[in-house]
């Protein structure tokens, strides 16, 4: 059913995939760049059937760096619907509201508004209640936009009542507290949604037109799978087609990053075109075409929609139906994390991200030159891809016996899988290309000298770090652990594991350990107030995990030694001792040694740089960029 044609109205879509709404933050005047057409372009030769472009509807409904309708080239936007027909995809449109979801600083100090004014627990500014003025100049404001988007020949219109934007936050009765006739007490708080709704209808006329909803709130007190369906009941005399969504951004349950199982909402989708009639596009979490396919053939939609697979890989939709191995989205959070930031979205696995136009004009060049890589980690792998892109011969040396380098460790925590997938892409990647790879083999002075490389990236990572305590020889090494290097000894009747750091690795060793031992007592100590600072987002639900396995989490807890089988520690003025069956230690990295690598080199004047770890140390995304943004400002020729 995947690859097969499916109608709304008039609009003929040539499979069913749904290259989602998200936000760039590419906007930077008046038209639409070429940086922009380079990107959705990209998505669409890729195999997409349909791309949605979001636009504001109005100046106050917009985020740092999105376009606004009233101010936009109307024939930039052909051109964009142009350029995407070119490859049979379709261009729909966003008409898009962020209503109090943005901070006051991205909005350049522009007031939020809302229907009540009651602060978004995410960015915490006060909104401002909309008047009768407002809200009738808003719905014109909608209505315009489709009128434009008509002119323009989009082929399909979206309209936003999700996620905790602005007509979503009508629905709620966290968040509409109004008595009048838009209030949460009458209908719902769905009158003016579907006012604003039936003016766009009234100025697209036959043009398809989309409403995307969150399937419910998920938040205590908010509204529900009922009422979303209540809702879309009601507005189905003037739409063709329902988006469904998970929950809000700010739901304390997650929504879109790994630890959401693959299609984990879609029942929702199956639950609104069960009571509505109508067709409806999955969303959440649908980044492979196994999970596409089997949401299809459960009849819990009609069309599968993803932003994040084509933001990974632009090329997907293709690569799934060829059945080829496609860049995975990992669900790391990275690019939603920047949009909230107010900052452009990236990838943390595709640094191409906003850069096809880029990478468009960049020629290939003809060259015998060679081009040797060092590490076959994150770093390694990537700058190994672009050496051989821009034309090099390139050669990648690792002394360990296979590529991933720390992502091999990376992938062993629950739910981490799928940096086993990105690291399997890479390696076919590598060998399409004609990257020659030495495993098995430290790199050293005399193998550079022997080769005498136009250019050398020292892309070594890096290692555990100790920290300067007492004893500290008496721990083991969080990273031996997941490697296999060290097996944990039998718990004891009274004892327990102590784990000496509460960052990421800290916290996804004991859910490693937790995985296949569960009766493994775990306590992590942290001298820091908060665990997972490096994590983000991505720490709440993993310490939930935790703590309802229960894991001991000590904050603001100092290790002072180290004893076979004791750790002493410092709360405040307070001394006391954990006793432990294993001390682990997860206390941050440290870059390999590399000096003998970079003294011959400059002995001889041979060029190099540093990548990754071995350059600033970070995570994988980092280590991926930097390795990227090195063939991006270096013309090696």
């Amino acid at each position: 059913m995947l690859y097969s044609s499916f109608r709304i109205r008039e609009m003929e879509l040539k499979n069913r995939w749904i290259m989602l709404a998200m936000h760039t933050g590419f906007a930077e005047d008046n038209e639409i760049s070429e940086r922009e057409f380079a990107f959705y372009e990209a998505r669409a030769k890729g195999g997409a059937a349909g791309i949605t472009l979001t636009l504001a509807v109005n100046e106050a409904g917009g985020l740092k760096g999105m376009h606004q309708i009233g101010n936009l080239s109307l024939q930039s936007l052909k051109e964009l619907a142009e350029r995407l027909h070119q490859y049979d995809c379709k261009l729909i449109v966003q008409l898009f509201h962020c209503g109090r979801n943005e901070s006051l600083e991205n909005h350049e100090d522009r007031p939020l508004v809302a229907p009540s004014p009651v602060p978004s627990p995410i960015f915490k500014a006060e909104p401002k209640e909309m008047s009768e003025k407002a809200l009738t100049e808003t719905i014109e404001a909608f209505a315009f936009a489709g009128g434009v988007c008509k002119s323009a020949g989009v082929d399909a219109i979206e309209i936003s009542a999700s996620a905790g934007y602005l007509l979503s936050e009508f629905l709620s009765p966290i968040t509409n507290l109004r008595t009048d006739a838009y209030g949460y007490g009458t209908n719902q708080g769905m009158n003016f949604p579907l006012e604003v709704i039936h003016a766009v209808r009234e100025n697209v006329g036959g043009l398809p037109v989309i409403l995307k909803v969150s399937g419910a709130q998920m938040m205590e007190g908010g509204y529900e799978l009922e009422d979303t369906i209540s809702f879309c009941r009601l507005a189905s005399k003037y739409i063709d087609c329902v988006t469904v969504t998970g929950g809000w951004h700010e739901s304390p349950i997650d929504q879109i990053s790994y630890y959401v199982s693959k299609g984990a909402y879609a029942p929702f989708a199956g639950a609104i075109r069960k009571y509505t009639g109508l067709p409806v596009i999955a969303c959440n979490r649908i980044h492979d075409g196994e999970t596409a396919e089997r949401l299809l053939e459960e009849s819990l939609c009609d069309l599968v929609g993803t932003a994040r697979a084509f933001l990974a890989d632009p090329q997907f939709a293709n690569r799934v139906e060829q059945k080829e191995l496609f860049l995975p989205c990992q669900g790391c959070n990275r690019c939603i994390t920047s949009v909230l930031k107010g900052q452009e979205i990236w990838c943390g696995f595709n640094p191409e991200v906003g850069q096809e136009y880029f990478e468009n004009q960049r020629r290939k060049i003809a060259t015998r030159k060679e081009v040797v890589v060092v590490g076959g980690g994150p770093a390694g792998m990537e700058a190994a891809k672009k050496s051989a892109e821009r034309g090099f011969m390139t050669t990648l040396i690792t002394e360990e016996s296979s590529l991933g380098g720390q992502f091999i460790l990376a992938a062993k925590p629950p739910k981490k899988d799928g940096i086993s997938e990105y690291v399997a892409y890479m390696e076919e990647t590598l060998k399409n290309l004609g990257v020659q790879i030495i495993f098995g083999q430290k790199c050293d002075g005399d193998f550079l000298l022997s080769k005498k490389p136009y250019f050398t990236v020292i892309a070594t990572g890096s290692q555990p770090s100790s920290p300067a305590i007492k004893g500290i020889e008496n721990g083991i090494f969080a990273n031996d652990i997941l490697s296999g290097k060290v097996s944990l000894p039998p718990q004891s009747e009274e004892g327990q594991i102590v784990i000496i750091g509460g960052g990421v690795v800290g916290l996804e060793t004991v859910a490693f350990i937790k995985e296949t031992d569960h009766e493994r007592k775990i306590k992590i100590i942290e001298a820091k107030t908060t665990f997972g600072k490096d994590l983000g987002a991505l720490s709440r639900p993993l310490i939930s995990q935790l703590r309802a396995n229960g894991v001991q989490l000590m904050a603001d807890t100092t290790a002072d030694a180290l004893e076979t089988g004791k750790v002493f520690i410092s709360i405040g003025e307070q001394k006391f001792f954990l006793q432990g069956d294993a001390i682990l230690l997860a206390t941050g990295a440290k870059a390999s040694e590399y000096a003998d690598l970079t003294m011959p080199l400059m002995d001889e004047r041979l060029s190099y740089a540093l990548v990754g770890d071995a350059e600033n140390l970070g995570d994988g995304g980092d280590a991926i960029k930097s390795a990227y943004e090195l063939f991006k400002r270096l013309y090696l020729a």
